[in-house]
């Protein structure tokens, strides 16, 4: 014979909880706020952000960063990168320039000695031009007529050597100038070139233009970025905020930010100012729709929140913060806590004192509550 063992739930064995021991509320009808609930963090209305300056490389690396949360003055380093091939560059260019400077001064020198060795080799061959001219002009009927055409021959050639003379120094001086124009062309080719270099090289520093709060930007998976990290163009790699002027931005679903619109009123609250509640409003709402990072598919919007003429002493850019943002008020409803809710084949209902379990249709949350916006009246007692 067979034996069959039965698996009996323990809530089956339980006894029921009497209907005496159970706690009953008393709905009553009450004007209630609908809210959308966001997490958010604190931050700057005027804050100015740094990434990495332009470069020849893609990828810098971040060789210092100043803390985050510190406070810096005007001056302070807020962050460096990595510049070492920047600053061989500058060395290069700037031993290219030393040379072509001193090539420069050279040929300065050796053509200022060459322009006083042709002015004394063109006054020879005036003299000499002169010499012959002289020797020439006397009356030819003195002298034999061979011996006169030989001074007029030395004459002729004297002339035109002095003349070849002058016609080539005119070309030297040409060829000169055009040796200095291209020397001194290359010159401040190479000076703009450094110029740029030391530019660049100063850029791999990031000075505080003014007094602020550090906040420290994040990679592409959302860690705070650090010392040694590799970073890009176009990435925020330091903020620098206004500590006085703060605003609260949140990141909102996006079937939930439909409802959310400038003005509404809003309750905040931050753990590290001690999770008192601050009274605000909406002033800002996004108009794209974008990912919440690169790895989630979440649609969302940013709203920004005000925090003007609240006490701000004890906030710092960058804490996190819960927002509550009231986006319209329902007249005259009744609501119930999740602990009241019972649940029979997927259907919501509630355990109505003298008649049972009566099924309800929910609305929205109102305050940690779930309006019913059917099946239940003012009056009505429901089990806990």
């Amino acid at each position: 014979m067979k034996i069959r063992h039965w698996i009996v739930p323990l809530a089956l064995l339980a006894p029921a909880t009497p209907i005496w021991a159970q706690e009953w509320l008393t709905l009553e009808a009450q004007n209630r706020p609908i809210t959308v609930s966001a997490s958010g963090i604190v931050a700057s209305a005027n804050a100015l952000r740094f990434g990495p300056p332009p470069s020849r490389n893609w990828r810098m690396t971040i060789t210092q960063l100043a803390a985050e949360g510190s406070v810096v003055k005007k001056g302070d380093v807020l962050a460096k990168f990595d510049a070492s091939s920047t600053d061989d560059r500058v060395r290069s260019l700037k031993g290219e320039l030393n040379a072509k400077r001193s090539e420069l001064e050279s040929t300065l020198e050796i053509q200022a000695q060459q322009i006083e060795e042709e002015k004394v080799q063109l006054a020879d061959a005036q003299s000499q031009a002169d010499k012959a001219t002289r020797k020439a002009d006397v009356n030819g009927e003195l002298f034999a007529s061979l011996e006169y055409q030989k001074l007029l021959e030395e004459k002729r050639a004297a002339v035109d050597q002095n003349e070849r003379q002058r016609q080539r120094l005119a070309l030297t001086q040409r060829v000169r100038q055009s040796q200095i124009a291209e020397l001194e062309a290359d010159v401040r080719r190479l000076e703009s070139e450094l110029t740029g270099a030391e530019r660049e090289l100063s850029s791999f520093t990031v000075l505080a233009p003014q007094s602020g709060v550090v906040i420290i930007g994040t990679n592409m998976e959302g860690q705070k970025l650090d010392v040694n990290e590799t970073v890009n163009p176009g990435m925020t790699i330091v903020e620098l905020a206004d500590g006085e002027k703060l605003v609260v931005q949140a990141e909102v679903p996006e079937f939930a930010a439909a409802s959310i619109a400038i003005g509404q009123p809003a309750i905040i609250s931050i753990d590290a100012a001690g999770g008192s509640e601050i009274t605000s409003e909406v002033i800002e709402v996004a108009s794209i729709v974008r990912r919440q990072s690169k790895f989630s598919q979440a649609m969302i919007r940013d709203v920004t929140l005000e925090l003007s003429g609240q006490d701000v002493s004890r906030l710092r850019p960058g804490m996190s913060a819960k927002i509550m943002i009231e986006t319209q008020v329902l007249q005259s409803v009744v609501a119930v806590p999740d602990q009241a809710l019972r649940y029979r084949d997927g259907k919501p209902g509630v355990e109505v004192r003298d008649v049972g379990w009566t099924p309800v249709t929910l609305g929205p949350v109102s305050g940690g509550l779930r309006i019913v916006e059917q099946g239940l009246g003012a009056g009505n007692e429901v089990a806990l």
